[in-house]
């Protein structure tokens, strides 16, 4: 049984960090997830402290973040209550892993694509795994293939890990990601603005609502504490 099925909820969050991407989180309350290489693109020449202390005032909910090492200027401004940590899920940094854990930091290990990585990953009990989909591709794994099978072996190992697809260049994507069993995705900026629309003959049950719920209004007065005609 998926962790869906056992009542958790699908996540998505905006996959960048630039200023128009942290008002609309701050706007919706969504969450926002980040790399160095997403900072580096959408806050060029700005001071990461800055930045970090920017997010940590901000009202976004969740805030992925990713870090190289204990830095103790930059741990010190960040809450392990809104922030999750990523780290490369090489060998290099599984004591690093560990470390967050013990100071109460949720871990992401990222760039995951392969099995060996995915059992360690759960070996080390880490919160989140995140896979990439578009690069997986473009390295001849199939994305959809792989991604459902780190699913059942999530699922099948009864761990608490989440599985979060990052890398998604397409609304497509993101439905293939989601249909293969993503607990969480991360969709870039752009691709997100066009995911949330909505069809047209959507909107016009939306404008159809909002006439008739004027109507209602217009039908209706108050007087005396009561509701009347």
């Amino acid at each position: 049984m998926s962790k869906r099925d056992e009542g958790e909820s699908m996540k998505v969050y905006i996959d960048s960090c630039n200023e128009e991407a942290l008002s609309l989180a701050e706007g919706i309350g969504i969450g926002i997830t980040t790399n160095p290489s997403i900072v580096l693109r959408d806050r060029y020449g700005d001071n990461l402290l800055g930045l970090i202390q920017r997010l940590a005032n901000s009202r976004i909910p969740t805030i992925f973040f990713q870090i190289e090492n204990l830095e103790e200027e930059i741990m010190k401004h960040l809450d392990p209550k809104r922030f999750i940590i990523k780290i490369p899920w090489v060998v290099e940094k599984y004591s690093l892993a560990t470390l967050l854990k013990e100071k109460g930091f949720r871990v992401c290990a990222t760039a995951t694509y392969e099995i060996s990585q995915l059992v360690f990953a759960l070996n080390f009990d880490v919160d989140y795994v995140a896979f990439y989909f578009d690069r997986a591709e473009r390295r001849g794994i199939d994305p959809r293939q792989r991604l459902s099978y780190f699913k059942q072996v999530i699922d099948n190992s009864r761990e608490n890990t989440k599985l979060i697809v990052a890398s998604l260049k397409t609304v497509q994507q993101v439905i293939e990601a989601i249909d293969c069993g993503a607990d969480e995705v991360a969709v870039p900026f752009d691709v997100f603005k066009e995911f949330v629309k909505v069809p047209e003959y959507v909107e016009q049950d939306v404008r159809r609502f909002s006439e008739d719920f004027r109507k209602i209004l217009s039908a209706s007065s108050v007087c005396d504490g009561r509701t009347c005609r």
